[in-house]
């Protein structure tokens, strides 16, 4: 009777399949940084390059090493490789800072190194007010393009008397640091210190700039270091483009309430991507909550370019032409669900290179709808009922006949502390074992055994195999047992099956 049951359950199961949508994750291929500068085009943002070059005396002593020259020399490779709308403020400082270029550099390039000094004759080296000099200049309220700040010097703090930096000179940096500080949480700095000495006081643009690359660098590699700036800066340029973006996608489905009957009903989607630089990837999918409807993207993941749309169709239905009830219409209401899964051939760029975090904000849309669906006649009921009754009495049929009978033979167990084995004649489709078998002061178990034809484990053929369902100690087990082998448990029985 619990076998017809269960065959009742599974039959009935057949009417009520409904397709569940899988939900999946766009994953769109990735496409290397190059790409993304050049659609970026980094090089039409500019970034402020300021350049303290120190020309105290020292850098151009009588008979000494001509450092001023060899800092001019290395700064000729950064300023060929700028951007023509990058925006170049060379300052030239010893004893206070004097500007000899601001202004975009276009296709200047080196050249505008000849408004320095012909010669470095300063009498004093104050750091700390060039330092202060590129603040000025970078400090600008709206401003949130990259800047970078490049400090060459070969000597240490010397202010003169009338300068702040004069005196308490960790002071004066403090108040340095505290405006650089906001003025780094609206726009990305960078400073570099180059020192053309082993003692100079290169390091006070550390405690200035959050961001400070110190080189430890010879002098003939300097060059070719800061060639590379650039590019260091292009990557910059693109993350404050994309950090600006924002993106974000919206959904707009061309139907705001849905009836879904015996056809199926298509729904587009419109997919707009609000970002104006970043390309999205969208991979929708939509269920039906409330009610039993099949839904059904068609299609896969979807490339939406910058300030683009892209239209999604979905089928909805047919609903159930026939209900659990006889005759008749009755609807349904529910909620269409449509999400979107996000992604972007940029994301690892913008984690990775960029280093900025890639979460657009979740997108979705709700529909109501309702399924109408007719109940069932009378007759098509009373074949369903008659037909499962079929069914489950087959299927009772089946599983009576799946034991075999058992023929004759017998089946050896050993107990644990119950003395002598006890054996078990087998006939027929079942036998019980009863707890009064055996002798001895332990624990007896009890049990049906049961016995069906198995493929041989060696040779051709078939063979009659043992089920034995066992329970002892309040614990159950279930045997199988081939002929003319021993089978133990862990609780120390064992059975034998001699055919």
């Amino acid at each position: 009777m619990i076998a017809a049951r269960r065959l009742l359950a599974y039959a009935s199961l057949l009417f009520l399949i409904v397709m569940v949508p899988v939900p999946a994750r766009a994953e769109p291929a990735p496409t290397p940084l190059p790409e993304v500068l050049r659609a970026l085009r980094t090089d039409n943002l500019p970034a402020d390059y300021v350049v303290l070059l120190d020309v105290s005396s020292s850098m151009q002593p009588a008979g000494g090493p001509d450092l001023y020259t060899r800092a001019q020399q290395a700064l000729r490779p950064l300023l060929d490789a700028l951007d023509p709308v990058d925006r170049l403020h060379l300052f030239a400082f010893a004893d206070r800072p004097d500007p000899t270029f601001t202004a975009a550099i276009g296709d200047a390039g080196a050249s505008v190194l000849s408004r320095l000094p012909g010669r470095a004759e300063g009498g004093r080296t104050d750091i700390g007010a060039a330092i202060e000099a590129a603040l000025d200049t970078i400090d600008l309220p709206d401003a949130t393009d990259p800047a970078t700040v490049v400090l060459l010097t070969d000597g240490k703090q010397d202010a003169p008397a009338n300068s702040k930096y004069a005196g308490n000179l960790d002071a004066a940096i403090e108040q340095l640091r505290n405006r650089a500080a906001g003025v780094e949480r609206r726009r990305p700095v960078r400073a570099l210190g180059i020192p053309l000495t082993g003692q100079t006081d290169v390091a006070l643009l550390d405690k200035v700039f959050d961001d400070t690359v110190l080189m430890d660098l010879p002098p003939e590699q300097v060059g070719d270091y800061l060639s590379k700036v650039g590019a260091r800066v292009a990557v910059a340029k693109a993350a404050a483009l994309v950090a600006r973006d924002k993106p974000a996608i919206t959904l707009t489905p061309d139907q705001t309430r849905l009836s879904v009957r015996d056809e199926p009903v298509t729904v587009t989607v419109t997919v707009r991507n609000n970002a104006a630089k970043v390309p999205l990837t969208v991979l929708l999918t939509a269920a039906a909550d409330g009610v039993s409807l099949p839904v059904e993207v068609l299609a896969g993941e979807t490339a939406v370019a910058p300030g683009a749309e892209q239209q999604v169709r979905l089928r909805i239905g047919p609903a159930s032409k026939t209900g659990f009830w006889i005759g008749g219409e009755r609807s349904t209401p529910g909620t269409l669900r449509i999400e979107a899964a996000v992604g972007s051939p940029w994301h690892d760029v913008i984690e990775q290179d960029l280093l900025l975090k890639f979460a657009p904000p979740p997108a979705q849309v709700r529909l109501p709808l309702e399924a109408v669906a007719t109940g069932l006649s009378p007759w098509y009921l009373a074949f369903l009922i008659l037909a499962v009754l079929v069914v489950a009495l087959l299927g009772w049929r089946a599983r009576r006949h799946h034991w075999r009978p058992m023929g004759g033979g017998y089946l050896t167990i050993t107990e644990q502390g119950a003395g002598v084995p006890y054996r078990q004649m087998l006939s027929g489709r079942k036998v019980s074992i009863p707890s009064t078998h055996g002798s001895g002061t332990a624990p007896r178990g009890t049990g049906t055994v049961r016995a069906f034809r198995q493929k041989k484990q060696v040779g051709a053929g078939k063979e009659l195999v043992l089920r034995i369902d066992w329970k002892r100690a309040g614990k159950q087990h279930k045997v199988i047992c081939r002929p003319r082998q021993t089978k133990p448990l862990t609780d120390g029985t064992t059975f034998t099956y001699q055919p």
